[in-house]
């Protein structure tokens, strides 16, 4: 079976030509492909999150991205957050107005380097967290219970391989220009 529309360099090409067919074979068809399924996941993880957050603290959209990586990463840079939350500076940065302006989080010079802004969690950020992480902690354990413990172990490590070789083919500027 011919895949056209996909190019792959010498090896990696024969490897996709024996998985052509039978079991372990790389699904292209858009119903079954990796890239299709995992966003859908993704969109539908997010929404769950996101409608959860908005009813439950009236706060803006992708606003719990910003809360739990604070939460997560401790006192943190703008430009952090928005190299883990998978959104544009400028979108980062009109997000952390409107947390500041809600009282949930905090901006502060960097004592080390005087040009930096570090953003914190004020009390309230934290309790706001702490809620948020058990809303989301419970939506993943339910999501997960569909696979057996070994599934899952299974699961983490084949989700370790594919965000390294992600990072390898997917970094970088333009790193779309290796496939077209």
């Amino acid at each position: 079976m011919k895949k056209e529309g996909v190019k792959v360099a010498g090896s990696r090409q024969a490897a996709l030509r024996k998985a052509d067919g039978g079991f372990g074979a790389i699904r292209l068809d858009l119903a079954e492909r990796s890239f299709y399924r995992l966003s859908i996941l993704a969109t539908q993880i997010n929404g769950c999150v996101t409608g959860g957050y908005i009813h439950k603290f009236a706060r803006p959209t992708n606003a719990w991205k910003v809360l739990t990586l604070v939460g997560h990463l401790g006192p943190t840079s703008v430009s952090e957050i928005t190299a883990h939350a998978s959104l544009e500076i400028d979108k980062v940065t009109r997000l952390i107005d409107c947390l500041v302006r809600q009282g949930l989080t905090v901006r502060k010079q960097d004592d080390a380097d005087k040009r930096r802004i570090i953003v914190h969690l004020t009390p309230k950020g934290k309790k706001v967290v702490r809620q948020l992480e058990q809303m989301i902690s419970t939506m993943e354990r339910e999501f997960l219970i569909a696979l057996s413990a070994e599934e899952r172990e299974a699961f983490y490590t084949i989700l370790d391989k594919l965000q390294t070789r992600a990072n390898q083919i997917f970094s970088g500027k333009m790193p779309w220009r290796k496939f077209v």
